[in-house]
């Protein structure tokens, strides 16, 4: 059987391409010359290789960008079968043999960083799949032939409205500042998903799923993560190579990877997605697997025991301790493609799952779709899914930048659908998902905190808008949750976390936590803070949450502040070091504050412990040192700083507040920096490098939080009532000379301009729109409060 026909889709649709509408590389490097030429509208691009030297180009977009990788082959002659292209964020990763890949995680963008092909035709080529973020593509002809190239470039698959045209805007004396607030913007524009805009996965065709060098992506239903023991089949038809699937796979596709490669007749098992992992078990394949051929395919599963037969002959049987529950999918290695179809799971006898993989409910089974929802999503390319930890962060840098509401809404519409039957939340969704009418039968979930950050979110997506609807929506979904976890304190009023599998956090390298965690109580008393002013508008009864918050933070202050560290301890288990994010949020929550401590105001010392135990020169660590003899690592987080900073600024603590933003973000956003994509990374080492080595996200919208920080303090524009009705403006000034900026809000923007005159005397222009009330207060060491009416603009001079 031929599948020619088939092979002209894989990886790629022949299609007209608009130039005006692409990313386009600013410069590019041959192996003739090192010194980077710039790459004009009109430049063709030629590679030449006898078919032992390969020839490369490496092209520098200056910046992140994503989307759809397209080019014009306008010449070619001799052997042009292999022809590929690398894809990375970072220059050190092109020479990898997967790029800065494989992204296995969700089906939101293609799988591989490398897409090759055999070009045979003079016309232009885009790929069908997503690139996430990247800022590096490399070019390579290893065959014996010659191509011309150009119109090379990327088709964006999100908004590409210029930084300068933004609804939120910041400019200021000091570059970095400036540079730092749009990069923050920049990494939110990224992440924000429209809807209905990722294409499908899978190639649905009459004999069933096309799959070509596609990680598989598990079958989602709510039982398949807790399946232990089960039998797979289905049948394919291998095209190229050879072809895989997975077992006991976790929802981010980790598991057991069979790789069967007809190109050398082996079969293997992997720890993972591919077979790049830890090999577990492997043999021969007999000569009558071939290509081109129908074969069935079956998997029995029992927790350790995993045994594969084709066309009714064990070809693998072993054991491993790698993964003991977990689901299934179907896919293909890099250069491999197949089809598959007739899948079917069967439990103790009894069939739970069947598919022909022809039509569009196979692809929302084991969500290949598009994506119903716009939304924001952890990182432009790793990772593509919504993270509810994220949003409490993400959601004020939107609100300051890109003004995307409605990714956030959709983020929130998804996430929060998914509240299980305590009160709790999943702690993230494939962006594939339908949001749930009902809540998930289940009463565990991971990440516990992410649930309290969702809440959070919601309350400050309500203060931004103003929304009614919004609020009478999620206000008792977030009250289900802070109900949750007022069941759950102790007698000494902690909250305590029971299980240890609830435990986790966003440091998923460092050990797990349970009982009495300082971040869990404080991030819970966070999020009622951020509630407490809109609960009796949604027809609760606030006086009862208040008088938990006051009882909470007088318990957090009693049990777990530790007068030795000068901060509150990690831990009853860990009362020796502390965490970065748990003592900012006991300062946002205002928890620190004399009036719930019962003593002097713990804001300033605690800042002071945090500036002295956790100050590095690329900025601050996310635990003091003490922490590394338990086995936590040493790294620097922007997620975790971004709190920090927000403390500082809280506290008016300027002199901290800029020590962070140069000491971290200036680095990062600094286009002199060999690792720099225009946006804020998600994690660094102690000196500056990417934190968790080729993973490491380079996009990522946790740590953007700057961005809002600059235009609610250095601006100073804050809400005073929901939607902005009502709103202030209090500037602190940072030692700069001058800032300016527009804030965007539901009833048009709020507009700063303030500086400080050739003598030193401070100036300021406010307008605020139409049918709003402002207060301008003077900052430090002024004092003045004026009022703004009704969108007329307001202007002082001292």
């Amino acid at each position: 059987m031929k599948h020619d026909g088939i092979l002209a889709l894989l990886g790629l649709l022949a299609v007209s391409v608009k130039c005006s509408a692409l990313y386009r590389p600013v410069s590019y490097v041959t192996g003739l010359q090192k010194d980077p030429l710039q790459l004009l509208n009109d430049t063709v691009l030629k590679l030449s290789s006898d078919g032992i030297t390969p020839a490369i180009v490496v092209l520098d977009y200056g910046r992140d960008v994503e989307g759809y990788a397209t080019f014009q082959v306008s010449q070619r002659s001799g052997d042009t079968s292999a022809f590929e292209m690398t894809y990375s964020e970072s220059h050190a990763l092109l020479d990898s043999d997967m790029g800065d890949g494989p992204l296995p995680l969700a089906a939101a963008m293609d799988t591989n960083r490398v897409n090759r092909y055999n070009i045979t035709d003079k016309k232009s080529y885009t790929n069908r799949l997503i690139q996430g973020g990247l800022r590096y593509q490399k070019l390579n002809l290893s065959s014996a032939g010659e191509i011309f190239l150009s119109s090379i470039g990327l088709e964006p698959s999100v908004s590409r409205t210029p930084l300068t045209e933004l609804p939120g805007s910041f400019n200021c004396s000091d570059p970095v500042l400036t540079r730092i607030w749009h990069a923050g913007a920049r990494t939110l524009q990224l992440s924000e998903v429209p809807a209905h805009s990722v294409p499908d996965f899978w190639i649905l065709t009459s004999e069933g799923a096309l799959v070509d060098s596609l990680a598989p992506q598990p079958y989602y239903s709510i039982w398949s993560p807790s399946l232990t023991s089960y039998e797979l089949q289905f049948s394919v038809t291998p095209i190229s190579q050879g072809f895989g699937f997975t077992v006991l796979s976790d929802t981010l596709s980790n598991g057991i990877y069979i790789f069967v490669n007809i190109a050398n007749a082996s079969i293997s098992a992997h720890a993972g997605s591919s077979e790049l992992g830890t090999t577990l078990a492997s043999g021969k394949l007999p000569a009558s697997i071939t290509l081109n051929s129908w074969h069935k395919v079956k998997s029995t599963v029992n927790l350790s025991h995993v045994s594969i037969s084709i066309n009714n002959l064990i070809i693998l049987d072993f054991s491993q301790t790698a993964s003991f529950y977990g689901s299934f999918s179907v896919g293909a290695s890099l250069g491999h493609a197949a089809i598959f179809t007739n899948l079917s799971l069967s439990v103790d006898g009894q069939q739970r799952y069947s598919s022909t993989l022809k039509d569009k409910a196979a692809l929302q089974d084991f969500l290949l779709g598009t994506n119903p929802l716009p939304v924001s999503v952890d990182g432009s390319r790793r990772d593509r899914i919504a993270y509810a930890g994220d949003l409490d962060m993400s959601s004020s840098t939107a609100f300051a930048s890109t003004n995307g509401l409605e990714f956030i809404n959709g983020s929130i519409e998804l996430l929060g659908s998914y509240q299980l039957t305590p009160g709790f939340f999943v702690p993230n969704a494939k962006i594939q998902q339908f949001p749930r009418t009902t809540d998930v039968p289940a009463n565990i979930t991971g990440l516990i905190d992410y649930s309290f950050s969702l809440v959070s979110a919601m309350a400050k997506f309500y203060e931004q808008t103003g929304d009614s609807v919004f609020l009478a929506r999620w206000a008792p979904k977030a009250a289900r949750m802070l109900d949750w976890a007022h069941s759950q304190t102790l007698p000494n009023g902690l909250l305590n976390i029971t299980d240890p599998s609830m435990g986790g956090d966003w440091d998923y390298y460092d050990p797990t936590l349970s009982g009495v965690v300082s971040k869990f109580n404080i991030v819970y008393a966070y999020s009622l803070k951020q509630w407490l002013p809109h609960l009796s508008q949604a027809g609760l009864n606030g006086t009862v949450y208040r008088q938990r918050l006051q009882s909470l933070q007088r318990a957090i202050n009693d049990h777990l502040w530790s007068d030795k560290l000068q901060a509150y301890y990690q831990s009853a288990t860990y009362q020796d070091f502390f965490s970065q994010e748990a003592n900012a949020l006991a300062i946002l929550s205002d928890t620190t504050s004399s009036s719930v401590s019962g003593s002097n105001n713990r804001t300033a010392a605690l800042l002071s412990t945090m500036a002295r135990e956790l100050s590095v020169l690329k900025g601050a660590l996310a635990f003091s040192n003490a922490s590394v003899a338990s086995g936590w690592a040493q790294k620097i987080s922007p997620y975790a700083s971004g709190y920090h900073l927000k403390a500082a600024f809280h506290a008016h603590d300027g002199i901290q507040a800029k020590r962070l933003l140069h000491s971290l973000w200036g680095p990062i956003s600094d286009p002199a920096h060999a690792n720099y994509t225009g946006c804020i990374w998600e994690t660094m080492n102690m000196d500056g490098t990417p934190g968790l080595g080729s993973s490491t996200s380079l996009c990522h919208a946790w740590g953007a939080g700057p961005t809002a920080d600059l235009s609610r303090y250095v601006l100073g524009i804050q809400p005073v009532t929901p939607g902005f009705k009502e709103w202030k403006v209090a500037p602190q000034t940072l030692d700069l000379s001058w800032a300016a900026g527009d804030y965007p809000t539901p009833r048009g923007p709020i507009s700063v301009d303030w500086f400080f005159d050739c003598s030193g005397r401070f100036q300021i222009a406010v307008r605020g729109p139409t049918g709003t009330k402002g207060t301008v207060f003077l900052p430090s060491p002024l004092n003045g409060t004026f009022e703004v009416q009704d969108g007329k603009t307001f202007r002082y001079r001292q």
